[in-house]
């Protein structure tokens, strides 16, 4: 039996706090941001309450083959790609009030000088081999794949679906050629060849004593992280590759493999010291982070436990520099409606998408309350709904205003004076107690239930209020209750700062209040004389009309969605049709795209004028089958470039996800008739 020994976090001298790097390829969904961003800005935003010193550091992954892949579907380079989407990702967690010290991204000199660094600290302190390995090559996009992009057989539980690098399904770190029937996951074939390359390897197994020894060290880490790090490690370690055969990355710098970069996996996570790096204003303050008594907080989902347990403390380990991780949070997963999240199936909703339908708070308070501490969650419209009116609304919104109404209505918005009786000297002895409570729990990192206590000293205020009825008491009771009530309630919506952070600033506005430091927190600062600024309701309920239509909303990142914007085609909703222009053209010549293997030149003649599209048609049509064909195509259109070549139009073919068919004319009409 493991025991996980309690900790105080009030009592450390500085803490950084980091969140595992969203990938740059596109939006998050609310898994990603639920099992790593937002536990990780809640705890951020109560050690800033606590007066604990820290960052809070994030930033967008940017190298390996998945950007380039993402970048040429869109038609951009992949640098261009990157600041598109790291600039898109960095506003949406904005509008979702997440307090970054500094949200960066991999792609800088710092991450490079970095990453160099430790490269070569690890070399030279011997744990770097060269070893000769099976890369799988696909044939028909001529190129290599990397572990994410080749898909078969898990060997060891039969999951249909693993990755060339890892099973999601029962964990076993893969080598691609371990997959049972693999296919190439850009393009679908299975026309795969394994090439022999020199690459460079860390040498994990020099660590497994060290390794094993730190992990049960820390037993202060949470039970799923540790019992899963420790069961990983009872298999045993090998070296394992950190260089690729790609372009966009971080180069090698040592001789004889200048041409190869490093795996995304490897520099990655020390984009956290870099992104730091970046924030800072010296090197001075970079060594006060991470090379000394500051204590490194991750949180991250349960898929990334291995990396940040196992190799990111290793990878520190055999450079002999920056400090080791001293908590890693992982997450389960969060279930959509009983179902997985996922991106590539536009399954659920995701963090731009989720704005459009409640405001961030809403969310950041259902969120953290089923937070996938210990086990999975699921999410579920009504319990949103429940939570959100019966407890965020009912339990503290609606206490607020009546709090504050009836200190405007009785006394003119001016607190009253009175003296605290032996029951507010009782409650706040109890509160006490539950600050310790909380306190513990934060420091424990169990966000979900520092959720549940502080909404407990709301219910308790809501009884103690209820009890005394003010509106209906003589003046000096009364008096007591609002000049007791007003004042807890100031150090409630403190508490809830971290979960509701926009909620509780316009609450503490309309309190004409100021936040108070941590050692003098119970004190009652807002004293007899202190004037409320307004009242007004700090939030409106949820209908059940507005439930039905988010539980109709279609996510715009569906799977079909994404394969539409390869080679620029697009759905058409329905209702928009009747304001295309649809013409009837024909082809008289298809080239092949000279920046492009998968896509064609399509000339198309409508009789009184001659376009060019840009169609990625290669997998589904040869040149002469698509020479002489009656097509239908939008003529009126937004002219987009795709891969340095403006398509002046977008053909019309229906698309069921596995293969592509031309909508074509079956009769002979004349070109450029308007289909009506």
């Amino acid at each position: 039996m493991i025991v996980i020994k309690s900790v105080d976090v009030t009592k450390a001298k500085r803490i950084v706090v980091t969140s595992a790097l969203p990938y740059v390829n596109g939006v998050k969904h609310l898994g990603n941001l639920t099992g790593s961003i937002l536990p990780a800005d809640v705890f951020h935003r109560f050690l800033d309450l606590f007066n604990v010193e820290n960052i809070y550091i994030c930033g967008t992954d940017e190298h390996g083959t998945p950007s380039e892949v993402s970048a040429m579907k869109e038609g951009m380079d992949v640098k261009a790609y990157c600041d598109k989407y790291h600039e898109i990702q960095k506003s949406i967690y904005k509008k979702w009030n997440i307090d970054f010290t500094h949200f960066g991204r991999t792609s800088t000199k710092e991450n490079e000088e970095i990453t160099q660094d430790l490269f070569l600290r690890m070399y030279k302190n011997g744990y770097i081999l060269e070893k000769e390995m099976t890369i799988p090559y696909c044939n028909h996009d001529k190129m290599y794949l990397p572990d994410r992009f080749i898909e078969g057989t898990c060997p060891y539980c039969g999951y249909e679906h693993a990755k060339g690098d890892q099973c999601e399904k029962c964990g076993h770190l893969l080598d691609p050629e371990e997959l049972i029937n693999p296919h190439c996951t850009i393009c679908g074939g299975t026309d795969i060849v394994f090439k022999k390359k020199k690459h460079l390897f860390l040498d994990f197994s020099k660590l497994q004593g060290r390794l094993e020894e730190w992990i049960k060290s820390n037993d202060h880490w949470p039970s799923n992280t540790r019992n899963f790090a420790l069961g990983w490690m009872k298999s045993g370690l090998r070296p394992r590759c950190i260089t690729r055969n790609l372009n966009w990355g971080i180069h090698v710098p040592l001789k004889g493999y200048e041409d190869l970069v490093f795996y995304v996996w490897f520099d990655a996570p020390i984009g956290y010291i870099s992104i730091t790096k970046e924030w800072c204003k010296s090197d001075d303050e970079l060594e006060k982070w991470w090379n000394s008594d500051s204590l490194i907080y991750h949180f991250l989902g349960k898929d990334n436990i291995p990396f940040h347990t196992i190799f990111w403390p290793g990878m520190l380990m055999a450079a002999g520099k920056y400090t080791l991780p001293y908590y890693v949070a992982g997450y389960e997963y969060l279930n959509w409606n009983g179902g997985k999240f996922s991106t590539s199936l536009g399954n659920g909703l995701f963090t731009d998408e989720a704005l459009e339908l409640f405001p961030a708070d809403y969310w950041r308070f259902y969120l953290v309350s089923i937070l996938p501490e210990t086990k999975d969650s699921n999410f579920s419209w009504d319990d949103f709904k429940k939570k959100i009116n019966g407890e965020l609304l009912g339990n503290y919104g609606n206490l607020f205003y009546r709090i504050v109404y009836f200190i405007k209505s009785k006394f003119g918005g001016i607190v009253p004076d009175a003296e605290l009786g032996d029951d507010e000297r009782k409650f706040m002895e109890a509160f006490e107690n539950r600050l310790d409570e909380l306190v513990k729990s934060v420091s424990n990192v169990r966000l979900r239930e520092s959720l549940r206590i502080v909404m407990s000293m709301a219910r308790d205020l809501n009884q103690y209020f209820q009890e005394r009825k003010p509106w209906a008491s003589d003046d000096e009771s009364s008096k007591r209750t609002l000049y007791f009530s007003v004042n807890v309630m100031r150090m409630i919506t403190q508490l809830l700062r971290p979960f509701v952070p926009s909620i509780s600033d316009r609450a503490m506005k309309m309190l004409n209040a100021e936040g108070v430091e941590w050692k003098k927190f119970t004190e009652f600062t807002i004293r007899p004389g202190h004037k409320i600024s307004n009242v007004e309701h700090l939030l409106e309920p949820i209908s059940q009309d507005e439930i039905e239509r988010a539980k109709k909303y279609r996510s715009k990142y569906s799977k079909s969605d994404d394969k539409k914007k390869r080679g620029g085609s697009m759905e058409i909703p329905f209702e928009e049709f009747s304001k295309l222009d649809l013409r009837v053209g024909k082809v008289i010549s298809v080239e092949d795209h000279p920046n492009a293997e998968r896509l064609y030149l399509v000339t198309v003649d409508f009789g009184s004028e001659k376009r060019r599209l840009v169609a990625g048609l290669k997998k589904y049509y040869s040149k002469d089958e698509l020479l002489g064909k009656k097509i239908i195509v939008v003529m009126n259109l937004e002219q987009k470039e795709i891969r340095g070549i403006k398509s002046e139009g977008m053909l019309l073919a229906a698309d069921d996800g596995e293969t592509v068919s031309l909508l074509t004319v079956d009769r002979d009409v004349e070109l450029g008739s308007k289909i009506r």
